[in-house]
């Protein structure tokens, strides 16, 4: 777990970007905080500056940062001058937060604490949704579409250590009993009273009082000036108002963490009523729409306000999640051979998985396209362009003779990114920078800072064929970052796609590593059964991992047939797009496409926070072309195909790859090889006794890498037992 905190927040309301705060509880040292700072980039894109926040720093440790040559060198690379774009802040114990050097209090000191307090709350899931399935009842009696759990944001020390920072204005000297609803909340309470070093002697006493059952039976509270109640997190102060009415308290004695809507009078900490989608609906149970459009009821119970059991739910992926706009796409380049997924991409910037022949589109009959291009030149190329930048890449270098081509003025001088000086270019006039696909945007970023001594009468604009950026969000980022200033970002054509994880290995990494162990018969520290060799099929397999094409992106069937796509294929009805000429990889991206979206979806997709939502073994017998299932199998993210989590879905799930092992010498089967081994690696996960089951069938005359499968499902089963 890392030891900084780190998040982007707006000193000014109409900045355009963002400041990146760092913040650490201890142990701050240059090559750490520069390795934070640089992973956040590469994620985040260039912050407007980046502010070290920590407990009682001083000028000595300042002075020790600033004077680290590399740490100066590989900042000023990533982020500009040191001097302007770096700012050191501490905290008193009193919660105070000042420049060193200067006494008075920074201005943005509560927009910085909200916007943090608010992206622990997102990234640790503080907000339990319910689906159109069921609701929710809270301790008090109410029905609600969504709660707050505040224990789930306590799980990082030096994130508690910073939500502290807010309470330690309220930790006074006289204070001897702090009252809790929940115990979740107590490490927060500790932290923030060892922080604030105002109780050397003798420190408060924490209680927790257990929310609204405090009410059902007599309760000891000491309700004199030297008490503190905090509470959670509320929707309406409902908590407060009852704690008033019943007893002693007084506003001040009373304050709550995390709210969405409390009454002026009462006191919070952290408002995140901006990071709640739709709001909070919460009404008394007469008054609850849910129940009467018969949506079931799971209270919320106990001293940790946990719903009474887990929920698991399945997704039946249907034709309306592939939306027009991805219909659009897919009608205009999909069976042209020019969707591509590499299993293995180089490590030049970034993981490009998925990536679009550019070249062979602009060679082929591609008039929609290259008039895009045409209209878009007519409107965006500047007469004063005198440079044009091209991206490095192919399909970048394939653009940019296009758009020689039409433009065809020879004054113009057309480069490569990698050929550029800055230098060179200050006081140039307008730049068209040329980029075949982006991913992220990183490369246009690197472009833009090349480019920051042109003419202050120049413009740029980036010109880019396609945009793969994950999400709608950003994309907006990106077009904020380099259209400061009044450039201009121009976008040919979109499909939003995930990004990997560089960190994490693909399926086929996992098959090539899972493959190797037994293809590597030499290695005396292999622990593999080398009596047990890869048949046929599966020995073939490690070659063409090495260099897998369109084609090659799964396994065959146990027949050695490539799998393809029949003669219909339910999200290109009406695209008038012939199945026969599609490649795995079309299938691939139309697949991961439909559960992107999916996962974007706040509500009936698979972004789910509480429950788990598994896409439904419905979608495997609907689609039952063997290239589809081998598409969902790899494309789906593990949890998404854990059946193990349900007995039902889990015998479900087995009831359809038995049907497809006992078919496993025709059509019907033929992804036979792909469901083994996503049972082998993990990727899929049933119940034990169901893997059993399977491991047991009697398939009669079956092939020796189905054989080779079950019994390294046989072997893992009795490791487990």
């Amino acid at each position: 777990m890392s030891r900084y905190f780190s998040f982007r927040f707006n000193k000014k309301a109409n900045s355009s970007k963002q400041t990146l705060v760092l913040f650490c509880h201890f142990d701050i040292d240059a090559s750490s905080m520069i390795k934070e700072i640089k992973e956040d980039v590469m994620l985040n894109l260039v912050p407007s500056d980046v502010v070290v926040l920590g407990y009682d720093l001083t000028e000595e440790f300042k002075t020790k940062i600033i004077e680290n040559a590399l740490f100066v060198s590989e900042f000023e690379s990533f982020i500009g001058n040191i001097s302007e774009k770096l700012d050191f802040l501490s905290i008193s114990e009193d919660g105070s937060i000042h420049e060193i050097g200067k006494s008075e209090e920074v201005q943005f000191k509560k927009e910085m604490l909200t916007t943090g307090a608010n992206h622990i709350f997102k990234s640790r899931k503080g907000l339990i949704t319910s689906s159109p399935s069921y609701h929710f009842e809270k301790p008090s009696g109410d029905h609600c579409d969504k709660f707050i759990r505040a224990s789930n944001l306590f799980t990082s020390g030096v994130e508690v250590a910073f939500l502290a920072i807010s309470l330690l204005p309220y930790l006074s000297k006289n204070i001897s009993r702090i009252y809790v609803d929940t115990s979740s909340i107590s490490f927060l309470v500790s932290i923030a009273i060892q922080l604030s070093k105002q109780f050397k002697k003798k420190q408060p006493i924490i209680e927790s009082f257990e929310s609204y059952s405090v009410f059902e039976q007599p309760y000891g509270f000491v309700t004199s000036p030297d008490s503190l109640v905090i509470i959670s997190a509320t929707t309406s102060g409902g908590l407060t108002n009852t704690l008033l009415k019943d007893t002693a308290f007084s506003q001040e004695n009373i304050l709550t963490l995390f709210y969405s809507n409390i009454p002026s009078e009462q006191k919070g900490l952290f408002n995140i009523s901006d990071v709640v989608d739709q709001g909070i609906i919460s009404v008394p149970q007469e008054h609850c729409k849910f129940c009467q459009q018969g949506s079931k009821v799971i209270r919320i119970e106990g001293e940790q306000f946990l719903p009474e059991t887990p929920k698991h739910e399945l997704l039946v992926i249907k034709k309306v999640d592939f939306d027009l706009k991805r219909q659009n796409f897919f009608r205009e380049f999909a069976v042209k051979g020019l969707l591509k997924f590499d299993t293995s991409p180089n490590e030049d910037w970034e993981k490009e998985h998925f990536y679009i022949d550019i070249n062979k589109l602009l060679i082929s009959s591609a008039e929609s396209f290259k008039k895009s291009i045409k209209k878009k030149l007519n409107k965006h190329f500047s007469r004063d362009v005198k440079t044009v930048i091209s991206l490095d890449d192919d399909g970048s270098l394939a653009l940019a003779k296009e758009i020689k081509n039409q433009i065809n003025d020879n004054s113009i001088d057309w480069v490569k990114f990698s050929e550029i000086n800055e230098e060179e270019l200050k006081d140039r006039s307008s730049i068209f920078v040329v980029a075949g696909a982006i991913t992220s945007g990183r490369k246009l970023l690197a472009t833009a800072r090349k480019l920051r001594g042109i003419s202050n009468l120049a413009t740029i604009t980036y010109f880019v064929g396609f945009s793969k950026l994950p999400s709608q969000a950003a994309f907006e980022q990106l077009e904020k970052d380099l259209c400061l200033g009044g450039f201009e970002l121009v976008v040919l054509r979109s499909c939003s796609l995930p990004r990997f994880n560089e960190s994490h290995k693909s399926v086929w990494d996992i098959e090539k590593e899972y493959l190797s162990a037994f293809s590597d018969t030499d290695d005396p520290l292999s622990d593999v059964d080398h009596h047990d060799p890869l048949p046929n099929l599966l020995a073939e397999r490690t070659n063409i991992l090495d260099a897998v094409s369109p084609n090659d992106l799964f396994l065959t069937s146990a027949n050695g047939e490539s799998l393809k796509l029949r003669e219909t294929f339910a999200f290109w009805a009406g695209l008038g797009l012939d199945t026969q000429e599609s490649s795995q990889a079309d299938v691939y991206w139309t697949i991961q496409a439909i559960l992107h979206d999916l996962r974007s979806k706040s509500d009936n997709g698979l972004a789910t926070t509480y429950h788990s939502t598994l896409i439904s073994p419905v979608c495997f017998d609907r689609f039952n072309d063997g290239v589809i299932q081998a598409c969902l199998l790899r494309a789906a993210r593990p949890i998404e195909l854990n059946y193990g989590v349900d007995e039902i879905y889990s015998r479900q799930m087995t009831d359809i790859i038995v049907s497809v092992l006992q078919n496993w010498d025709n059509p019907q089967g033929e992804a036979s090889l792909e469901f083994l081994f996503a049972l082998w690696c993990g990727q899929l996960k049933l119940l034990n006794t169901h893997l059993k089951e399977i491991v047991n069938l009697e398939l009669e005359g079956v092939s020796n890498d189905i054989k080779f499968l079950l019994k390294r499902l046989d072997n893992q089963i009795n490791l487990i037992d």
